[in-house]
């Protein structure tokens, strides 16, 4: 039987998503030690059993390029979907999604509309979704994931649309309603936001 050298040399890349996003960032000559610092903390809260934090951030402090390094380190983990859910716009997704694919991270993001077609299959592998958050697309994706145990969502500008507007009414927005069903009860929610003066 040949061994296939390629095969084997991508799959230990895989393991090391991580590493190789700090290394790529270093030979662009960007500072990586918040990043390291937030992947880190982050890891830490999550090995402390708490499926649910914030991560702040200063305004352009590098705050999707912490994301990709943190996608990295959660696949690296062991945790095979990743949700991202972006403000209600179409550009500000493309944008996203294009800067995580130009990373190379392995598996490659994915936009919503992709893994929603019925070949689609979440049962093996990993998977990198991006998703806006408007209750016509989070509709659909709960009904595609909704069999997909230990989801992780990262909710970027976690101000934006997530919280229940609703709270003093003794209601929920139907933004906030469904995020709740994507996370379900095993998955985890990492709502990201950058600090506002």
């Amino acid at each position: 039987m040949a061994v296939n050298v390629s095969k084997l040399r991508e799959i230990a890349a895989q393991r090391d998503r991580y590493q190789t996003q700090l290394n790529r960032l270093k030979k662009l000559d960007k500072q990586t030690s918040c990043i390291e610092a937030a992947v880190s903390s982050a890891g830490e809260t999550l090995q402390a059993g708490t499926n649910s934090f914030v991560i702040y951030g200063e305004p352009q402090s590098g705050k999707t390029e912490m994301m990709i390094c943190l996608t990295a380190k959660l696949l690296d983990d062991g945790h095979r979907v990743i949700i991202h859910l972006l403000n209600d716009s179409v550009q500000l997704l493309q944008q996203n999604l294009d800067r995580f694919q130009r990373s190379n991270l392995s598996p490659a993001a994915r936009n919503f509309s992709d893994v929603i077609d019925p070949d689609y299959s979440f049962s093996t592998g990993f998977h990198v979704v991006f998703c806006k958050k408007n209750a016509s697309d989070l509709t659909k994706l709960n009904q595609k994931l909704e069999k997909v145990r230990k989801k992780v969502i990262i909710d970027d500008e976690a101000d934006f649309a997530t919280p229940n507007a609703l709270i003093n009414k003794g209601d929920v927005t139907r933004i906030n309603a469904l995020i709740k069903q994507l996370i379900s009860h095993d998955g985890i929610y990492i709502g990201v936001h950058a600090r506002t003066r």
